[in-house]
């Protein structure tokens, strides 16, 4: 098949420009962003052979490729990495930082022949973010002669919104990665603050327990028992809150009710607390939002489980015209809102991750009457 004529190629350009922008800027998945860039650029111009190779250390990696030369079962990305600056024209490419666009392969010393290849011409492109070649974008042709300077500056149009995305893909996966750090070095100090205290205090009741058996004192020993008894509930029950967080989290594959019913049923049923979970949501709602919902969720069941003493959790998601509201309340013991120092028990951390939004945040307890915490989402989902 002929390369596209130089006409369709400049009717393609801002099409193909706006239709990567479209389709990848949104992605966060380096793996599948690199996909889909070789596969547009492919389908559009129907080339030979299309590639995205990155910079990984001192070598340009390709991985990921497109186009007739990939669906030949023989072929293979060998060699799939180039020493840069001395394998191949993207390894030139990759040292220099500028474009190279080769009329004939078979003339040009720094191109490497790959298994089954029929390639003639070739035009590669540096990927470059802040003055910083981060990969090359690969095209090759089974004609001499294939690529034009119009060539030459769609692909590196494409080359830079495709460096953008992927930075922007790197960046969410480092915060994705410092969160996680985050959420470990804080179940840490929870297991330290709770459960680690609570061991302890389990090992001095039973020396203090062991002291007046000695004395004879068996009323005295019977209360510490009963304090070790005590205390080792609350601790198992910290355990269980501990270990369900530490479960990968189904909130992307199962979605927010789902999630919630596994919280309840891991932690609180197993802690003797009776449980209710009513929703009338027959769709999932946005990732993000049930992401920030169910943490306000846990937070507030977390104080009924630690704090409360309750022996009823109720959790109700009700969505309307207007929006989604989310109540979790139990019969607890409560507490005074306002005599709460700092936003204790959770409070400021669920007000902000709400007002973050713009959502409201209702609390309402008080001694002996439990407690209610209620979001509002006011949004067309």
């Amino acid at each position: 098949m002929q390369p596209p004529s130089l006409k369709n190629r400049e009717d393609a350009k801002f099409r193909i420009l706006a239709e990567v922008s479209r389709q990848i800027t949104s992605i966060l998945d380096i793996d599948e962003l690199l996909v889909q860039v070789v596969r547009l650029i492919q389908k559009t111009f129907d080339y030979y052979h299309v590639g995205v190779g990155l910079v990984e250390d001192d070598e340009i990696v390709y991985r990921v490729g497109a186009g007739a030369l990939c669906d030949d079962r023989g072929f293979r990305f060998e060699p799939g990495r180039l020493k840069i600056g001395v394998e191949g024209i993207s390894g030139w490419v990759a040292k220099t930082g500028l474009p190279a666009l080769i009329p004939d392969v078979s003339l040009d010393p720094r191109y490497i022949w790959m298994q089954s290849s029929r390639t003639q011409s070739e035009l590669t492109v540096p990927i470059i973010i802040r003055e910083q070649t981060i990969g090359v974008l690969d095209v090759q042709s089974e004609h001499l002669d294939s690529f034009s300077e119009t060539d030459l500056e769609l692909m590196q149009a494409l080359a830079n919104q495709a460096g953008v995305a992927i930075q922007n893909a790197r960046l969410y996966e480092r915060a994705r990665q410092m969160a996680v750090m985050e959420e470990r070095q804080r179940l840490a100090r929870e297991l330290h603050d709770s459960v680690t205290q609570s061991l302890y205090g389990v090992t001095l009741y039973a020396e203090a327990a062991a002291g007046q058996f000695a004395i004879g004192n068996t009323q005295k020993a019977g209360e510490y028992l009963n304090d070790i008894r005590s205390t080792a509930l609350d601790s198992l029950a910290d355990m269980r809150l501990l270990i369900h967080e530490l479960r990968p989290p189904l909130l992307e594959k199962e979605g927010l009710v789902a999630t919630l019913q596994s919280r309840l049923y891991a932690v609180e049923n197993r802690a003797g607390i009776k449980t209710d979970l009513y929703s009338n949501l027959t769709t999932r709602l946005p990732l993000p939002l049930e992401q920030d919902l169910y943490r306000i969720a846990t937070e507030a069941l977390n104080n009924a489980l630690k704090h409360a003493h309750a022996r009823h959790v109720r959790i109700s998601l009700i969505q309307d015209a207007c929006g989604v509201c989310m109540e979790v309340a139990d019969d607890g013991v409560g507490f005074s809102p306002d005599a709460v120092a700092g936003g204790g028990l959770g409070l400021a951390s669920m007000r902000e991750r709400a007002s973050s939004h713009g959502w409201e945040l209702a609390v309402d307890s008080s001694p002996g009457l439990g407690t209610r915490v209620r979001t509002k989402v006011e949004a067309k989902l």
